[in-house]
Order: C-alpha cells, then sequence, then structure tokens
C-alpha cells in the first residue's frame, strides 16, 4: 500500500515537473529565491521576462500563471502572456486564480502597493499598449462578468474592482445582494453609486463604515443620521460626505462640527494644523453657502484660504475687508495660509501653486501682499504680528520673501525682545540671521550684544558653543 501511494506521488510530481521544459525551469530559477516586491523596472525580471517571451510556449506560461512555485513566477508569466497579446489566455489564467490568496508586493516607481493576483491580472491588460482600447474593454468586461458569476463570489477581489464595475440593472442586482451577504462597506459605495433610494436604509445601517457610500449619494435623508453621530466628524470620511451637501440643513450640522472638532483638538499636538485639514474638508466643493462659516475661522482661529479671501472680499467694502483681516493677525499665534485645497488634485500642474504648497512662508508672504493692496496700515500691523510668531529658522526666509525691509524695520523692537527672549540661546543665532539679512549695523550689534550676555547658555551643548563661536568669529563681534 505504501509502495503505491509513493508511486502516485512520484507520479504526480513527474506530471507538474512535466509541464514545464527544463530550458523554462532554468530560467525561472533565479525567481525562486525570496524577493522583497516585484517591480517591472528590475533588471533580473526584466530579463527573465524577455528569455520567458522568446523561448517558451504559451501552455508553459498558462501552467507557470497558475502554478508557479511563488507569486512572482506567476506574475512574470501574466506579463508575458500579455506582452504576446494573448487575451483569451489571460482570461483562462485569470478564471483560474479567481479564489487565489495569492498576493503581490509590487513596486511602481517609489510606491510599493499590494495586489491581490487576480486583480494583478485584470489591471496587466491595461499596462502598456499590447492591447488597444478595445480590446482592453473587451478583456475587462470578460473578467467583471466571471467575478460577478463566480460561485462563491470572491468578495475581496470586487471590492479591488468595484469602481470598474458596470452600472446596470443585473450588475445592482448582484451588487446589492452581495452587500447584504458580506457586509462589505467597499460593494456599498459601488452599490450607493446607482443612487437608488431604496437603499438609503440599508447604507444607513452601515453606521460609520456608511459615509463613503453617503459621499456618492449625498441624499438629504441622510442628514438626520450624520446630525446624530456628529463624534464622527474627525473621521475625514464624514466631512467628505457632508461636502457633497450645500443646504442649511447640512450648513448647521458643519458648524457643529467644526464646534466638536475645536474641543477634541485641544488635546492633540498638531496646533492649527488639525483644523486646516477640516477647513480643506469642508471647502472641497465649493459650496459657496460654507464661505461665511469659513471665513469666521480666520477670526476665531487665525485660518484662511485664498479662495475664501477672495470671496469675503467679493461680498465686502474693503474697509469691511481690511478689518476681517485685521482681526485674524491681531490674535496670538503663527496664521495657517491655505493656498490651494490639499484634497483638489488639479493643481498639480501649477507651478506657482505647487510652490506655495509646500512653503508656508511663501503663503504668508502672498497673504501680506494682498493685504497691503488693500490698507497699508493693516499691512504693517500684520508685519509686526508675524515677526512676533515665526519660527525661528522661519526668519531669515521670510525677510527674503517679504522684499520689504522698511517694512521690518519698523518693528525693531520685536526682533531684538525675540533675540533677548527666544527659549533657547541656539535659536537666538537663527534669528540673527535674519537681523543681518536687514543690512541695519546698528540693529544687528543691539542683536549681537544680547548674544554675548547670553553667553553661558551657550555652554549648555558642545555644539551650540562652536556655533556661538563661529558667530563671533565670522561677524568680528567683540565680547
Amino acid at each position: 500500500m505504501k509502495s503505491l501511494i509513493s508511486l502516485l506521488f512520484f507520479l504526480f510530481f513527474f506530471c507538474a515537473f512535466s509541464q514545464v521544459s527544463k530550458r523554462t525551469a532554468t530560467i525561472i530559477k533565479p525567481l525562486e529565491k525570496e524577493i522583497l516586491f516585484y517591480s517591472s523596472d528590475d533588471k533580473e525580471i526584466k530579463k527573465v521576462e524577455e528569455s520567458l517571451f522568446k523561448e517558451t510556449s504559451t501552455e508553459e506560461l498558462v501552467y507557470l500563471a497558475e502554478k508557479g512555485k511563488n507569486v512572482h513566477i506567476k506574475a512574470v508569466a501574466i506579463d508575458v502572456l500579455v506582452h504576446k497579446k494573448e487575451g483569451d489566455k489571460i482570461l483562462e489564467v485569470f478564471k483560474k486564480n479567481l479564489h487565489s490568496k495569492d498576493k503581490l508586493d509590487y513596486r511602481g516607481g517609489c510606491i510599493v502597493s499590494e495586489h491581490l493576483l487576480s486583480a494583478y491580472i485584470f489591471e496587466s491588460v491595461s499596462v502598456g499598449d499590447n492591447f488597444s482600447e478595445k480590446e482592453q474593454e473587451n478583456l475587462h468586461r470578460e473578467m467583471i462578468s466571471i467575478a460577478l458569476n463566480a460561485q462563491p463570489v470572491n468578495a475581496e477581489l470586487l471590492e479591488t474592482l468595484t469602481y470598474d464595475l458596470p452600472l446596470d440593472h443585473e450588475t445592482y442586482t448582484k451588487i446589492r445582494r452581495l452587500v447584504m451577504e458580506t457586509k462589505s462597506p467597499i460593494l456599498l459605495v459601488n452599490l450607493a453609486k446607482y443612487k437608488n433610494p431604496n437603499d438609503i436604509e440599508l447604507i444607513k445601517s452601515f453606521g460609520k463604515q456608511a459615509y463613503p457610500a453617503i459621499q456618492e449619494f449625498p441624499d438629504p435623508a441622510f442628514l438626520p443620521m450624520m446630525k446624530e453621530r456628529i463624534n464622527d466628524s474627525s473621521d475625514f470620511a464624514f466631512m467628505f460626505a457632508l461636502s457633497e451637501f450645500c443646504g442649511e440643513e447640512a450648513k448647521e450640522i458643519l458648524i457643529k462640527a467644526i464646534e466638536y472638532n475645536k474641543k477634541i483638538n485641544k488635546e492633540k499636538d498638531c496646533g492649527g494644523n488639525c483644523l486646516a485639514f477640516l477647513y480643506q474638508q469642508i471647502s472641497i466643493k465649493k459650496c459657496t453657502l460654507y464661505d461665511s462659516v469659513l471665513a469666521d475661522l480666520w477670526g476665531t482661529d487665525k485660518i484662511i484660504s485664498f479662495d475664501i479671501l477672495e470671496a469675503y472680499e467679493k461680498t465686502h467694502t474693503p474697509k469691511e475687508t481690511s478689518q476681517f483681516l485685521l482681526d485674524g493677525f491681531l490674535k496670538p499665534g503663527k496664521a495657517e495660509v491655505i493656498a490651494v485645497n490639499a484634497y483638489d488634485m488639479d493643481h498639480v500642474e501649477d507651478d506657482v501653486s505647487g510652490e506655495m504648497t509646500f512653503d508656508d512662508n511663501l503663503r504668508l508672504v502672498t497673504l501680506l501682499e494682498k493685504t497691503k493692496k488693500i490698507s497699508k496700515e493693516t499691512y504693517e500691523k500684520a508685519v509686526r504680528n508675524a515677526l512676533q510668531y515665526l519660527d525661528d529658522l522661519d526668519l531669515n526666509r521670510f525677510i527674503s520673501k517679504l522684499k520689504d525691509n522698511d517694512a521690518v524695520l519698523q518693528h525693531k523692537d520685536v526682533l531684538l525682545d525675540r533675540v533677548r527672549n527666544n527659549e533657547n540661546a541656539y535659536g537666538a543665532l537663527d534669528i540673527m540671521d535674519g537681523l543681518k539679512m536687514l543690512k541695519d549695523e546698528k540693529l544687528f550689534s543691539e542683536g549681537a550684544a544680547i548674544i554675548v550676555s547670553r553667553k553661558k547658555e551657550f555652554k549648555k551643548f558642545t555644539v551650540w558653543e562652536e556655533n556661538y563661536k563661529n558667530f563671533i568669529r565670522e561677524n568680528n563681534i567683540k565680547e
């Protein structure tokens, strides 16, 4: 009996091995080792693909795509089939891997993402120009049909393909059934795209997980639920869903959401950034009904966007706008200025906006320049406030971008006070870099004298002391 079992095992492995020629086995050998991630830029993987393309039969590739020793070998076989434009074989491989649990860590550029192997097959059809747009469309339609009609259904795969699923009645019926069976919040988003009022209660039943679906289907019937669950507003999914509405009831919820987030953010170490992200989530859809709510955040929390300032100017006199700007600038703390919405991808190719996105000094200077056009008096007070609350390292960059030394020099007392009372002496040296840019010898000498008076503080750390000595030497300061 044992001999019979051994013989059967031998025959099984012989048949499996015989599916791949010795030459093909040699080609794929380098991929049998452990690989951190799969990359189309990997030279070794490219070399294997090129050899398989030239020397391996289609039947062997189909076999490797299903039975390969690891997921990397399977992926290479799939890619070669795509390069060979074997659409029918790709469908065959998709069917065979429909319920595969294999996942591929794929690197595209500098981003590594995890792909379900069946989803990787679906996506591979669109890579490069191996198939025409029509061929891609047909292959994708076939794969989606296979995935939707499978028994059992691979819910994880359908979740991955949710944005590719068609919006026809037949698919709707299947998706609704799957949502009820699997309780998948991802498939719920697809169901919401049909905007069927009969699905509102089903969507509500998902509670906190319902917001991405509500974003797709912003029916007023969801607002009472959102009003009751205001604590969920710290979740960006809630705010994105709320931003899809534009009415008085939604505005009321919005105000409560801001109040709630201000309260909980007091305990978070994120300064105005927490509220700034909320601000952008609210404004992403540019509902003008919300403009006044967002404008109020400048006077209360020193947060403003150029869009909201522009909207304010259109509905107020220059005198009112000047007072509005002054109210915010006179508040303690650093201004949070938003140039472009972080969630709006349309500005990516705009170099100016792109630069301001990553340069808070440039954003602040731009706001000051806009203020100067409205009121020089408000501008001068705003510059004073900015000098008081800029980070130590930002002062010299701010001065260089403002290009208005005269306005800065009106506030020598603020600059010297910062050198004198800076929390640590090391940071005071950064402030002195800013003073040096102003080219006012008397001011710089007074600042240097304060630095010398804090000489003992620099002995706290070796690097501090070395920087102090360098400062004294480079600027010919007498101690």
